[in-house]
């Protein structure tokens, strides 16, 4: 599972670090390594509404089903680390905790993130229900952020506009911006792990 998180989450920087390129070339590629809501929303006028759906709901519940396997795996612990490493973090984790207790899961048609899939995992739910509430939240969520595609069509193509006239350009900035992101995030763990070691 951690495998296929992790496989994941690098195809996902890769395609936001190519979105100008994938969003004039290959938009469902774009969509199936990335399918980020400002990915789909973009993505709208280039491919049959039906086909942008189905892949876009795909990869985010197979996504899910990683974050499920791992709370499966790594139950409480898996909570207690997210606590470690961030405070604010692992308040939100107890707080959805609360909620997926009394709610179950239908917190995950609400809400179907990676932090309820975990916790679904974790409080052992069933993997058929999960898939159905998780499916079917994922749905909701992008079938709207396409009703917002749509209404943003107009400004959309003045984006992809500016993108085809500046690909190489565009691409790179969004390259350096993932490249930095990840430094940023990978110092501020080490920091972190330094704070826990001398505490």
């Amino acid at each position: 599972m951690v495998g296929l998180v992790a496989s994941l989450v690098a195809l996902s920087l890769i395609g936001s670090a190519f979105a100008p390129v994938l969003l004039l070339e290959s938009p469902l590629l774009l969509v199936a390594l990335a399918p980020d809501a400002r990915h789909l929303a973009l993505a709208v006028g280039s491919v049959a509404p039906g086909l942008l759906i189905s892949v876009a709901v795909a990869r985010r519940v197979l996504f899910s089903a990683g974050s499920f396997g791992l709370g499966a795996v790594y139950g409480d612990s898996a909570v207690t680390w997210v606590e470690g490493r961030s405070v604010h973090l692992g308040k939100v984790f107890r707080f959805l905790e609360r909620l997926f207790s009394r709610f179950g899961a239908v917190i995950l048609v609400l809400w179907p993130y990676g932090s309820t899939c975990i916790l679904a995992g974790a409080a052992r739910t069933r993997f058929a229900t999960f898939l159905v509430a998780v499916s079917l939240g994922h749905t909701l969520w992008v079938a709207s952020i396409y009703a917002i595609g749509e209404l943003i069509a107009a400004f959309t193509a003045r984006v992809l506009a500016f993108l085809a006239a500046h690909v190489v350009e565009s691409t790179l900035v969004c390259v350096a911006v993932v490249v930095l992101q990840q430094i940023f995030s990978r110092r501020r763990a080490a920091r972190r792990r330094r704070a826990d070691l001398e505490a």
